[in-house]
């Protein structure tokens, strides 16, 4: 008998799918400049990132394939959109939140990629790092919407929280690392 963390097909891994290939509609909006249809997808995107999580939560049915589908469904709208604000002249996305934020997520992957090789362990994002993606979504938005100059301060915010998130991750792999050793 499969144990609930062994599930893949559950409601909360389908709506984490949803939110990774609804990065598609969203950067052709952008492209267009269909600021209502962009609005309505950040929108679908947020909720399905927190009925995903609830439902996981509240169905008992919280997945180690969950545990890493959520976080990278989040990074593929996160970049998708990011990318764009990038390149667009218009709103001209700082390039150094991206390069930062990439190597954030390429040591931290690296890490957890090796935890759960090395003994089966995924975890779960922390407060941190929420707090962090919502600064990140709240400054991208307000891109989206050519809010730049506030934009930029809410930026800076997210960069704080980022490396603050980053050294929190960290900090749990190190002792997850010494708790290994002990053992």
């Amino acid at each position: 008998m499969k144990r609930t963390s062994d599930r893949i097909v559950t409601v909360s891994n389908a709506l984490s799918l949803f939110r990774a290939f609804l990065s598609i509609p969203l950067v052709w909006a952008l492209e267009v400049d269909h600021l209502q249809a962009v609005l309505v997808m950040i929108l679908l995107a947020v909720l399905s990132d927190f009925f995903d999580g609830y439902l996981a939560r509240r169905a008992h049915t919280i997945t180690d394939v969950g545990k890493m589908l959520d976080p990278i469904a989040d990074k593929i709208i996160m970049l998708s959109v990011m990318i764009f604000l990038i390149f667009d002249p218009e709103r001209q996305f700082p390039i150094f939140f991206f390069v930062l934020l990439g190597i954030r997520d390429i040591t931290l992957s690296n890490i957890a990629t090796y935890l759960m090789n090395r003994s089966s362990v995924v975890f779960q994002s922390n407060l941190t790092g929420k707090w962090f993606s919502s600064a990140t979504a709240l400054a991208m938005i307000l891109y989206v919407l050519k809010l730049t100059d506030i934009g930029f301060w809410v930026l800076m915010i997210a960069t704080l929280l980022l490396l603050i998130s980053w050294y929190s991750y960290f900090r749990r792999y190190l002792e997850y690392f010494r708790d290994l050793s002990e053992i």
